[in-house]
């Protein structure tokens, strides 16, 4: 084996005990002599590596966003509407962010400015570059959902059409992190009192709402987003970091 191969291996089963870590402790409380003790390298070793902790916290964040793009890759090449391929992913969200909130902490741990401030800048564009592809292939599904299942809008220009993508896509993402965010909050906890059918009730319902707003027509949208979660836990159990149990379904 290339001293890069082997260099590249350890780097990765660095970040593997790392995330381990996080999902553990929380970023606050892991030190990187913590790391060193467990991964068994010397602290040198992991500084020739990752320069700062929040280097360490970026690749740990890039190796799950990996996965988010996996995830995606894998529903657009479902034979299935382009609506449900994002009503597949919308579900991939939730249920990540319901059931590992600890690796979620670790992706919007990794966007905080406070962060990427005190990170190489190779380390902050390298994720940026990969939250970019994110999201123009999600852009892509959302351009065939308008054309396909959303209504009203055969008269806009290409450039008209992109911009309702945008603001789709925006509105969507912005929309899935704050009703995640609510249900793991005490405000759920209060209309929800250990419901969590009923939290994803709230779900459902929102973005069925959302989605009929920009021209979506579905007779039975329970049905759609019920075959979706099917589709999505599928996907999700090919995960490494993500995948669904019985007792989390």
């Amino acid at each position: 084996m290339q001293r890069r191969e082997k260099r590249e291996l350890r780097e990765q089963e660095i970040i593997k005990n790392t995330i381990e870590l996080l999902s553990q402790r929380g970023f606050l409380d892991v030190r990187m002599s913590d790391i060193a003790k467990g991964t068994q390298y010397s602290m040198g070793t992991i500084y020739s590596h990752f320069e700062a902790k929040e280097d360490l916290l970026l690749a740990c964040a890039h190796a799950l966003v990996l996965e988010h793009k996996d995830l995606l890759l894998a529903i657009h090449k479902q034979p299935i509407p382009a609506i449900e391929k994002i009503i597949t992913m919308v579900q991939c969200s939730w249920h990540m962010s319901m059931q590992h909130p600890d690796l979620i902490e670790i992706d919007n741990l990794s966007m905080m400015p406070s962060v990427w401030r005190r990170a190489t800048q190779t380390r902050a564009d390298r994720l940026n570059q990969l939250h970019v592809e994110v999201a123009n292939l999600f852009l892509a599904i959302v351009l065939d959902a308008i054309d396909e299942s959303l209504n009203g809008h055969a008269a806009l220009d290409k450039a008209e059409t992109e911009r309702l993508a945008n603001h789709l896509t925006h509105g969507m993402w912005g929309l899935c992190v704050g009703l995640s965010s609510t249900a793991q909050s005490g405000y759920a906890s209060t209309l929800c009192p250990e419901s969590s059918e009923e939290k994803y009730t709230h779900f459902t319902t929102n973005y069925s709402h959302f989605l009929k707003g920009y021209g979506w027509h579905e007779t039975d949208p329970e049905a759609v987003f019920e075959r979706c979660k099917t589709s999505a836990y599928k996907v999700m159990n090919e995960t490494t970091w993500f995948t669904q149990t019985e007792q989390n379904r």
